[in-house]
């Protein structure tokens, strides 16, 4: 799959966007609304790592430390930017949360986007920004 050019072009949103993803963050799911603002099919999205989305203003450290094993081991809330297959980006509040089988085992993830505030995007913003500055 190809890597998008960013541009920089914001893309807004209204419904919660809803997908899922295993243990190594392979996408198993997407909702439509999920496909509607990313600009992939479901079938482009199911089976590859939701890293497609990494807007590259998020510093790769921040980003590793958000998904990462040791976060994944509870419920989670993060403000990202993310990117569009087309290039636009997106931000959106993040509410991950662990999914388990019918065994009571975690079997992945269940992600879910909604649209976030200015005060979040600037907070975000000034922390990529400042973290890109010392590092």
């Amino acid at each position: 799959m190809h890597r998008p050019i960013p541009l920089d072009v914001e893309y807004t949103f209204t419904k919660n966007l809803i997908y899922e993803v295993d243990l190594r963050g392979i996408i198993t799911y997407a909702n439509k609304n999920f496909c509607e603002v990313t600009g992939y099919r479901k079938s482009e999205l199911i089976g590859k790592n939701h890293s497609i989305f990494k807007h590259p203003d998020v510093p790769d450290e921040i980003y590793n430390e958000l998904w990462s094993t040791k976060k994944k081991l509870k419920q989670w809330f993060s403000t990202l930017k993310n990117m569009r297959r087309d290039g636009m980006y997106f931000w959106s509040d993040i509410h991950c949360t662990l999914k388990y089988d019918r065994n009571s085992n975690i079997v992945g993830f269940i992600v879910v986007h909604k649209p976030t505030s200015r005060l979040n995007r600037e907070e975000e913003s000034e922390r990529y920004a400042h973290y890109n500055k010392n590092h």
